[in-house]
């Protein structure tokens, strides 16, 4: 197994550590033990030094009121053969960043994170079991996040 390899299997271990860790914490859905956080993805192992901050793709500034010390970015969405929404979104936090690749039901206001990772490359081939699709109700974050990936699909996020 070449380094990169290795990397990526220590990585995998401690995503899965992390997803299943059951915690509570905000961006987590409680009880569900399952949740990966959002809120917090770049204070995670899986979060990179931000560098100089020159990213091929810049992405839009998500309104992110229920975070104040994060700024989250959509990078791209597209619309999956089941009608749902993937996109790719960035976390900053102070000089560090995370990437995330997530799936949102518009119709239903369902929401769940399918991949993350220390660069949009890594993210959008990770698989981090975030379990099913589930409602935003109650996670202000995922509830902003979705409604903005929604709204720039084409697609407004039913009402709730």
């Amino acid at each position: 197994m070449n380094v990169n390899g290795k990397m990526v299997a220590a990585l995998t271990a401690a995503l899965m550590m992390s997803a299943c860790s059951g915690g509570t914490e905000p961006g987590n859905v409680a009880g569900e033990g399952n949740g990966v956080s959002l809120r917090n993805l770049a204070d995670t192992e899986v979060a990179a030094p931000a560098g100089d901050r020159n990213f091929r793709l810049q992405g839009t500034l998500i309104p992110t009121p229920s975070d104040l010390q994060s700024r989250h970015f959509l990078l791209r969405e597209r619309r999956a053969v089941g009608g749902n929404i993937i996109a790719i979104l960035r976390e900053e936090r102070g000089d560090r960043i995370a990437y995330a690749r997530t799936e949102v039901d518009c119709a239903r206001r369902l929401f769940h994170v399918l991949g993350v990772g220390p660069s949009r490359a890594t993210a959008e081939v990770a698989t981090v079991y975030d379990g099913p699709l589930r409602p935003m109700a109650g996670l202000p974050l995922r509830e902003e996040l979705g409604a903005f990936i929604c709204e720039r699909a084409g697609t407004p996020l039913a009402k709730g």
